[in-house]
């Protein structure tokens, strides 16, 4: 008989395997969004090219050539950019069938014909860029010999290029989509971290007004971040056909914002003005007491971003024993300083709330988009 290898087989060669297995897990996460994307486009491919074959198209390609520009990474890309290739197919097909019966029914010659049309659609383009696929939807129509009904041909191109628009829109809700609540809690524990480290490097003196600057465009490109996770969320999963709406993610990005304000604003009053008044004990208190309550609201984002929506009941008495620690500003601190870590205690106490019972804050927040109002 021959021996058995103990690593291949039994318990051990199981052990190796799931080790194996585990490390490449490990080693393709990071490169999980990628992987995704790649496995959406390979989808969107393949059934543009089945769905138009299975219709009798006589091009299918074009219907191939379309999904893969539409198949975006995220699904409010892939929205927009198969609604600007519905239209653009639609204005380019209108413009070629005009330019086929001019062709047909004058003496015109045919280089004529095709810039009598692509001129209108070439300054529309200029007007409006994402109407650009008009212009090559007339390309396609009018410059690509075919033969046969001068009719059917581009009708049936532009029947694969719509193919290719709806089967990739279809795949982008139903394949592998990206969990952007997920997202969203991770770039706002990521968001509140890095406003840990700016109020705990300013309360100790250690920064000037360019490395606020930094930390302020560090904090302000996280909040674009989940502004547009946010914007995602809304559209996976198809949730706005059914009415479903997470308190929590339509709050969360104005609480954050305010919250990134707030602690700039402290930053620089305790850095640039020299508020720093309050010495010893008091400043060390406050310090540490912001560090506790926005380490603990960066994990809980993490560990919000690695479960599922929940959909039990609040724990409100958590959060305020996570807030316990922050103390009204008195008398040690300059009225400046007073003033604005009362802003900054404020809206962390709003953000720590929101989070803990995973809905709004208690308090009314206006919720503006980030384009709307640039954050101060």
């Amino acid at each position: 008989m021959t021996a058995r290898d103990p690593g291949t087989t039994g318990p051990a060669g199981t052990g190796v395997a799931a080790g194996r297995w585990a490390a490449i897990r490990r080693a393709l996460e990071p490169r999980g969004a990628e992987i995704r994307q790649a496995v959406r486009l390979l989808v969107s491919v393949l059934l543009s090219d089945v769905l138009a074959r299975a219709v009798h198209l006589d091009e299918p390609v074009w219907s191939v050539i379309t999904s893969v520009i539409v198949t975006q990474s995220r699904i409010t890309q892939t929205l927009t950019t198969g609604r600007d290739q519905i239209m653009g197919t639609l204005l380019g097909a209108g413009a070629g069938i005009c330019a086929i019966v001019l062709l047909q029914m004058t003496p015109l010659p045919g280089w004529l014909i095709f810039w009598l049309a692509l001129t209108p659609l070439a300054i529309l383009a200029a007007a409006r860029p994402n109407m650009r696929f008009a212009a090559v939807t007339l390309m396609i129509v009018l410059l690509f010999p075919s033969q046969g009904d001068p009719f059917l041909r581009p009708l049936d191109r532009v029947a694969s290029i719509l193919i290719g628009v709806v089967t990739s829109l279809a795949v982008a809700f139903l394949v592998l989509h990206d969990e952007a609540r997920r997202d969203v809690l991770r770039s706002a524990g990521q968001l509140v971290a890095d406003i840990a480290d700016l109020l705990d490097h300013a309360l100790r003196g250690a920064l000037d007004h360019d490395a606020i600057e930094a930390a302020d465009e560090a904090c302000r490109t996280h909040i674009q971040e989940i502004y547009g996770a946010v914007a995602e969320a809304q559209v996976e999963g198809l949730g706005f056909l059914r009415g479903r709406q997470d308190p929590l993610l339509d709050a969360l990005p104005a609480l954050l914002r305010r919250l990134r304000g707030s602690a700039v604003f402290a930053a620089r009053a305790a850095t640039e003005g020299g508020e720093t008044l309050a010495t010893g004990s008091v400043l060390d208190a406050e310090r540490q007491a912001l560090a506790r309550v926005l380490a603990q609201l960066s994990r809980r984002c993490a560990r919000e971003a690695r479960g599922r929506r929940r959909h039990g009941h609040p724990d409100n008495g958590d959060a305020e024993a996570v807030l316990a620690v922050l103390r009204e500003p008195g008398p040690d601190w300059s009225p400046v300083m007073q003033f604005t870590l009362g802003l900054l205690h404020a809206d962390l106490q709003r953000a720590v709330r929101a989070l803990w019972s995973g809905n709004v804050a208690p308090h009314p927040v206006e919720i503006t988009t980030e384009k709307e109002n640039e954050a101060t």
